[in-house]
């Protein structure tokens, strides 16, 4: 598994479900915007299956244009609150970072949640000194599927995109990478089953980033 890390320069990350465990996080969240517009709380099934997607787009189609601007306000004021409390690294996250650090590698993280507080997060998890770019939506680029994050990453990197992979959880993920022409390495530790997500053909799977360091062979 790490030596199909090992091939590349910058490893590339997307944050929630891949490296760090947002999901309690997340749904209360989406609890704070579904009382407003529906007077309803909703299920963990139901709020991880929208983790991931830009909140521009999903909640404007969830409860209206027209509602889309305060129904983020609402997101992000409930996600800010109890975030640092409810948030986690992923087994096995720590060790694999300072290992590829260690290797000196180009960390770095994509991300659809705010730049801001992605960044803040890891400082408070305690790694953010580990990643040279952390990117999210409100840093002035698309979210992925779009390639910008990626291709924005290898620019400020230096490190062309043929040496480049990205690890992610989801679909969407896949679909970034592919935009930018670079290899994907898909976790099933998200919303995503191991058979959904190799049903979209990444270039490589496994259950867990815990894989990395204690599996013996690739999937």
């Amino acid at each position: 598994m790490l030596g199909v890390l090992e091939r590349y320069d910058s490893i590339i990350f997307d944050l929630d479900g891949t490296l760090i465990d947002s999901f309690e996080a997340i749904n209360d969240a989406f609890d704070a915007v579904f009382s407003r517009f529906e007077d309803r709380t909703i299920s963990n099934v139901e709020s991880n299956s929208y983790v991931g997607v830009p909140l521009e787009g999903l909640l404007g189609e969830l409860f209206g244009k027209e509602n889309q601007e305060e129904a983020i306000k609402i997101f992000r004021q409930r996600y800010n609150s109890v975030c640092f409390e409810k948030t986690t690294l992923i087994a096995g996250v720590k060790e694999l970072l300072d290992y590829l650090k260690n290797k000196g590698k180009s960390l770095n993280v994509a991300t659809n949640k705010t730049g801001d507080i992605s960044r803040k997060l890891l400082g408070f998890l305690g790694v953010r000194h580990l990643f040279d770019h952390v990117l999210g939506v409100y840093d002035g680029l698309e979210g992925k599927p779009s390639p910008e994050m990626i291709f924005k990453i290898s620019e400020k990197t230096g490190i062309p995109l043929n040496k480049s992979i990205f690890i992610g959880d989801s679909p969407i993920d896949i679909m970034a990478a592919r935009n930018a022409g670079v290899h994907v390495f898909c976790v099933a530790s998200g919303n995503h089953s191991y058979e959904e997500l190799r049903s979209h053909k990444p270039d490589h799977l496994i259950s867990s980033i815990s894989e990395f360091m204690f599996a013996g062979s690739e999937k």
